[in-house]
């Protein structure tokens, strides 16, 4: 083996083994960086003696010497010769020195990273310095790719976090000084990381940095909300469309008797108008709000596309609220809209467990092919069919 293949071995094995990499950087006991140059045996030598030549010499000029390993071998015809018989490499610092200068500069990259923080006031003393840089080990990438300002920021903000200081608003209001809030959201893993270490795990513990913080979680799983009656958005202070996060929507009461749960967003846009009814709509799969108490005391409807998915999150629907009603997902609306049927990309297979007989039943011809495509999309049915499905459940 020559030394550009050695080489390679080397960098396979152990540069771009981050794992592994990462293990030797915090002093992990593993085995040595060894890489075996496989010399010729015997009459091998004699087969090709050019390339043999070159295999010692090259291995003789090779720039550090020390790390090549020779043994002396006896062959026939050739006397005894002595010939490399492995690469070894003693640390980490030999290895990017072996393999060039762009991993020599990475590697003073992320010394000098680590270095910046563990020269600050709130890192010193050996045992949490020792943990820090363990830490900052792990988050290698991160470092690499953090600008001088980036790390500006990094350590003018570590210092400021106190627990509790959030008092109850959001991480982007979060009071600190010389630093913005978007930093501390793009850089949160590292930041909570390091947080932990500094307060001795105290943290995680208390459930991760917004909690110990006291910061809220950033609104999630948006859903378009339209009342569809005067009376209802009058309720809603007139306003005639909005949206909400999922968290408020576990929260809240909707002021309407009836709510309208429709999967898509352009179908819930062109709903009619509903007596004492309230669409929510464009979650798709998000329907997790359906677990809201208040949703027990109301008529929930529930209108999504005819496919495997569209009967699943139905299945889901309906395990978070036994009384909700399926709308317009039947045999009888897809036989009239056939034609009009296209095919689901993605199909799943398991079986929903919480239809109905006659839900289950279509679930298992829509995965049987039997109307030949196997997904009709709720915006295909026509608008007089829906206004009328609409109105009959509204007045049943």
């Amino acid at each position: 083996m020559l030394p550009d293949a050695a080489l390679q071995q080397l960098r396979t094995r152990e540069w771009s083994n981050r794992r592994r990499l990462k293990q030797r950087l915090k002093g992990i006991e593993l085995p040595t960086m060894e890489v075996k140059l496989k010399p010729p045996q015997g009459s091998n030598a004699l087969s090709d003696l050019g390339h043999f030549r070159r295999f010692v010499d090259a291995w003789r000029d090779y720039p550090y010497a020390s790390c090549v390993r020779w043994k002396t071998i006896s062959y026939r015809n050739l006397a005894e010769q002595k010939v490399p018989v492995s690469l070894v490499v003693a640390d980490v610092a030999a290895l990017a020195k072996a393999l060039g200068e762009a991993e020599q500069h990475t590697l003073q990259h992320w010394q000098a990273r680590i270095s910046q923080v563990l020269a600050q006031p709130f890192a010193q003393g050996a045992a949490l310095q020792r943990a820090l840089f363990n830490l900052l080990i792990d988050y290698l990438e991160e470092l690499e790719r953090y600008s001088d300002l980036d790390m500006e920021l990094l350590l003018s903000l570590i210092p400021q976090l106190q627990p509790r200081m959030g008092g109850g608003g959001f991480l982007r209001a979060l009071p600190v000084s010389h630093v913005d809030t978007k930093f501390v959201e793009q850089n949160y893993p590292l930041i909570e990381q390091i947080a932990n270490v500094l307060y001795a795990g105290e943290v995680l513990a208390s459930g991760g940095l917004l909690a110990w913080l006291n910061c809220q979680a950033n609104p999630r799983g948006w859903l378009w909300v339209r009342p569809l009656c005067e009376r209802s958005r009058q309720a809603l202070g007139g306003i005639p469309l909005l949206q909400l996060a999922t968290d408020t929507l576990l929260r809240f009461e909707l002021p309407a008797r009836q709510v309208l749960v429709v999967e898509n967003v352009q179908s819930g846009l062109a709903l009619p108008p509903l007596n004492d009814t309230i669409a929510v709509f464009g979650g798709g799969k998000n329907i997790s709000w359906l677990s809201a108490k208040w949703l027990e005391q109301k008529r929930v409807g529930y209108w999504g596309d005819i496919d495997s998915e569209g009967l699943c999150i139905l299945a889901d629907a309906r395990r978070r609220l036994p009384s909700i009603d399926a709308l317009m997902m039947n045999e009888s609306t897809l036989l009239s809209y056939q034609n009009r049927m296209v095919d689901e990309p993605l199909s799943v297979w398991f079986e929903p467990t919480e239809l109905k007989v006659d839900e289950r039943q279509l679930f298992h011809q829509l995965r049987a092919g039997k109307f030949g495509k196997t997904r009709l999309e709720q915006e295909r049915i026509f608008p007089e069919h829906v206004v009328e499905a609409l109105s009959v459940w509204v007045s049943r």
